[in-house]
């Protein structure tokens, strides 16, 4: 919890103590509302004109626009990371970078920085290269007051090495990290070729049947041909998308900044377009005039810019930035010689378009979170020292909404003030999304969940039952949960002179399996604890106990608790095997 919020929390706390004083006087009237602040934080980056980092400016250099409206600056601190050169690999300074403490920003100014493989789109060779070039990329970075995380995602998000400072741990994570997906070769060139293919043989097999007119008697079928490849890319496409939504989740409740080097060949923004631009623009062009228009209209009903913005938002929400690598490095613009006759392959331009089309999905990213994409260079510390770069010339500015409109895309603008603008760049997050309060906890319970970021100001401490069998291989699991009464803010009731003092807890829980890392869904409930009605105390202890059904293997289970009249939160985990037999003695 940072020192604003224990400010703030000691402030409620006041505020309710003095409520309750004029209560008693006025026994009708309510004694406490619920408050819910929300604090956005904006991350941002300041360079000249050759990209080097501007350090030194004020509050009163930046201009905050939320929907157009001005807004207010809450918050303000520069990023206590500085940097400092020495003469790095190949004789080149680069730039080493260190943390500084700065008072009252310790939660404020962590940084976690997240390698994350989409295994499923970087073909193998590719992925080999890029992890062999890791430990020098890093290497500047062994001075950084950080957390590092290594995932990856195959059928489902994969953490391999949990939250740690220790970048050996990445290392030695990223050496042995499982092999990449046998559907990277099926979704990578492979497939486009075999698209392509199947274009020029039915068109030649329409040339040698008599009276078949080729693009226009067959042309259903090389649309068709072209729509399958285009819905096998978008799906792909909607895959890598919700693989990204996880990790944002799960680091939804990783306090500070969070940095995403995302490696994959490829996120395109309009899946298939390359294989329907052929099909329009090469192979049928001379032939059927309407096939450009046609593939055009096809084109567009395959554009997934509203779902890359919807994972942008999603990372906004949770100060998550993207760095893109495109894993394929320097790609060759050269047509494909691998088919029967070459001089009927795609041209130079569509290869482009192809190459193009592949990188817009990271440039969107990055460019909507705040971050960059690394595209054709086959050196991943050219990212790296950019990233490094960034994290050297960082602000964070903070406000707070005058309204809420929760689960709406919110457009943020920001300006250099007059005097601080001449020649300069600032590179920051474009927009953000309201998040209700339970969204907000179910988000922190499920990052605790899978990275074990615990926080327990509460002291609570978890009980597991013995599991009884429902059916096969389903079994009960009771899970207690034991929170001292001297940590809950209990007051009287509505009357003001009740004797016997109440509260309310919100309790939340949610279930991983270790195995294949599937989850429950996040169930939630409100338990009133004291006065005449609500669960007593024993022992010094409230006790709430809650059950769940899960199939038999090892589990991380997961507990919110929130005291509603103060708003102290703990989140904790403890392991369980099912069937639980440990209760027993």
């Amino acid at each position: 919890m940072t020192k604003r919020w224990r400010t703030l929390l000691s402030a409620i706390a006041l505020a309710v103590v003095a409520t309750v004083a004029e209560v008693r006087a006025q026994p009708s009237q309510t004694f406490i509302d619920s408050i819910d602040v929300q604090v956005v934080e904006v991350d941002v980056v300041v360079t000249d004109r050759k990209g080097r980092p501007i350090k030194g400016l004020a509050r009163e250099d930046f201009e905050l626009y939320v929907d157009g409206r001005p807004a207010e600056i809450a918050n303000f601190y520069e990023s206590a990371i500085y940097v400092e050169q020495r003469a790095g690999r190949r004789n080149k300074e680069r730039p080493i970078v260190r943390s500084e403490g700065t008072p009252g920003t310790a939660d404020e100014g962590a940084l976690t920085v997240v390698f994350y493989l989409d295994d499923p789109n970087i073909y193998p060779s590719h992925r080999t290269r890029l992890l062999r070039r890791l430990e020098a990329a890093v290497e500047p970075w062994r001075s950084m007051d950080a957390s590092f995380i290594l995932a990856r995602f195959v059928h489902r998000l994969e953490v391999l090495v949990p939250p740690t400072p220790d970048l050996d741990a990445i290392l030695e994570g990223a050496a042995s990290v499982p092999k990449g997906s046998p559907r990277a070769i099926q979704n990578g060139d492979g497939a486009r070729r075999f698209a392509i293919r199947s274009l020029i043989d039915s068109d030649e097999f329409c040339r040698m049947t008599p009276y078949c007119r080729p693009c226009e008697d067959n042309w259903g079928e090389l649309l068709s041909l072209a729509r399958q490849y285009a819905d096998n890319q978008a799906t792909n496409a909607a895959i890598a998308v919700d693989g990204l939504a996880d990790l944002v989740t799960t680091l939804s409740g990783v306090p500070g900044k969070k940095a995403v080097v995302y490696i994959t060949d490829g996120l395109p923004q309009r899946p298939g377009i390359s294989v329907l631009d052929f099909l329009g623009n090469e192979l049928c062009r001379d032939l059927r005039p309407t096939a450009n228009s046609e593939t055009m209209a096809e084109m567009v009903q395959y554009d997934e810019s509203r779902r890359f913005n919807r994972i942008s938002a999603h990372a906004n929400a949770n100060r998550v930035t993207f760095y893109g690598v495109d894993a394929a490095g320097v790609r060759s613009a050269s047509p494909d010689i691998s088919l029967d006759n070459p001089s009927r392959a795609p041209s130079f331009r569509n290869v482009g378009l192809r190459s193009t089309n592949a990188q817009s999905g990271l440039y969107l990213l990055a460019n909507e979170t705040g971050g960059k994409a690394l595209i054709n260079a086959n050196d991943l510390s050219i990212l790296l020292d950019d990233m490094t770069g960034q994290l050297s010339a960082s602000y964070s500015l903070g406000f707070v909404p005058e309204e809420r409109k929760l689960g709406e895309v919110r457009q943020i603008s920001l300006l250099l003030a007059p005097g601080a603008d001449k020649g300069r760049r600032i590179e920051y997050r474009r927009t953000y999304r309201d998040k209700s309060l339970d969204e907000r906890l179910a988000e922190r319970l499920l990052s605790v969940a899978y990275l074990g970021n615990a926080e327990n100001p509460l002291g609570a401490e978890l009980e597991f039952g013995v599991t009884k069998l429902l059916e096969k291989k389903t079994h009960e699991l009771t899970v207690g949960v034991n929170v001292p009464a001297e940590s809950i803010v209990t007051l009287p009731g509505k009357d003001g002179v009740s004797p016997n003092a109440s509260a309310q807890l919100r309790l939340w829980l949610v279930a991983v399996e270790d195995e294949k890392g599937a989850r429950t869904t996040v169930r939630q409930k409100t338990i009133a604890v004291g006065g005449e009605t609500g669960v007593p105390a024993v022992d010094g202890n409230y006790r709430v106990e809650v059950a769940m059904n899960l199939p038999e293997g090892g589990f991380q289970v997961a507990v919110g608790l929130r005291d509603e009249t103060t708003g102290v939160t703990s989140l904790i985990r403890e392991p369980v095997a099912v069937p639980n037999r440990e209760a027993v003695n």
